[in-house]
């Protein structure tokens, strides 16, 4: 029989252990990207809220000039600046931002931002085939409108509907060929889709192209440090689907290198080194997330599953001791595997 580790909802990795019998145990992980107390895990995709559709307020749009055309472009301008207000206060207003870019959808169906707008409102609420539709339209009538292909790709992502996040990343590298932050995002979807040796190529793409511009994504949050850590985490993940554990490790621990406090990382880099039978050094990586993070149940309760698998049954009582005040549940599972 075969026990997996502890792992995270957005986790990639199947690290596959010693004859134990243990069950599985999943940890659910809130949102989706790279957010503000991001748990372990694999979930290295960059995303972010959506910024709010250009306007001429917002120092983005541009009116045409003549007669009706122009003051259709007014109106259509002061509606989007409407729905963007409602949207962007201190508490969103979510129905009325939604009944404004409605509006801006009938006063110019083929005018993208009114739709985009529409797709962020959904998304936001996390209302996401609602906002795959708004994106999908927004790009039927633009196709080249950059703004709806991230948070269209989040949605499917958000829906599990890999093979379309694939073709809607695929898509904006069309138009923004040189984005590491899309490489990025692609090789997380191509991990989860199965598609391991795409993911290689697209993570090694990214790190190729934040090394050429020293800079992330230009609308980004993140910084080129950030993003970085990410792709060699999706690029660990991706060795460790095509079971090339020495060259996971390998990745992750680079993602270590590049940012020493992220506990994720040094939480997948554990999974890929007991995966290549390095139980020592999984131990240490271990030992770190717990230093980092120690309150989180699923880091000590695969240490103690890397204690058993040393033989190290007084290493693991220490751990099953810490996980009855944290998750009794792992705490029991890991008695078990002790005893077996």
């Amino acid at each position: 029989m075969k026990t997996k580790f502890c792992f995270t909802l957005l986790l990639s990795f199947t690290a596959a252990l010693m004859a134990t019998g243990a069950t599985q145990v999943a940890q659910a992980q809130a949102g989706g990207g790279t957010l503000p107390g991001e748990s372990m895990g694999g979930a290295a995709l960059v995303f972010r809220k959506p910024s709010n559709p250009a306007s001429s307020r917002s120092g983005g749009g541009k009116l045409p000039g003549g007669g009706k055309s122009r003051q259709a472009a007014v109106a259509q301008d002061r509606t989007i600046a409407k729905a963007n207000a409602a949207r962007s206060a201190p508490a969103p207003r979510y129905s009325e931002a939604e009944q404004q870019y409605k509006l801006a959808t009938r006063q110019d169906p083929n005018d993208a931002r009114g739709h985009e707008g529409l797709g962020n409102v959904y998304l936001d609420q996390g209302k996401f085939a609602e906002a795959v539709s708004a994106y999908q339209q927004a790009l039927k009538v633009k196709p080249d409108h950059l703004p709806a292909y991230q948070p269209l790709g989040y949605a499917f992502v958000r829906l599990k509907r890999y093979p379309e996040a694939i073709e809607t990343l695929t898509g904006a590298l069309k138009y923004d060929p040189n984005n590491a932050e899309i490489y990025n995002n692609l090789s997380y979807v191509y991990v989860h889709a199965g598609r391991f040796q795409e993911a290689v190529e697209a993570s090694n793409q990214a790190i190729t192209l934040l090394g050429q511009t020293g800079q992330a994504y230009q609308q980004g949050l993140q910084n080129k440090k950030e993003v970085l850590s990410h792709a060699y985490k999706n690029l660990g993940n991706a060795y460790d689907g095509l079971k090339q554990y020495n060259d996971a490790a390998g990745a992750l621990r680079r993602a270590t290198e590049i940012e020493p406090t992220n506990a994720s990382a040094h939480f997948n880099l554990g999974l890929a080194l007991y995966n290549g039978r390095r139980y020592s050094e999984a131990i240490q990586s271990y030992k770190t997330v717990i230093k980092l993070r120690p309150e989180l149940a699923a880091a000590h309760f695969n240490l103690g599953l890397t204690y058993v698998a040393v033989n190290d049954k007084a290493g693991a009582r220490e751990e099953v001791a810490t996980l009855q005040k944290l998750n009794p549940a792992m705490a029991a599972e890991l008695q078990r595997l002790i005893k077996k």
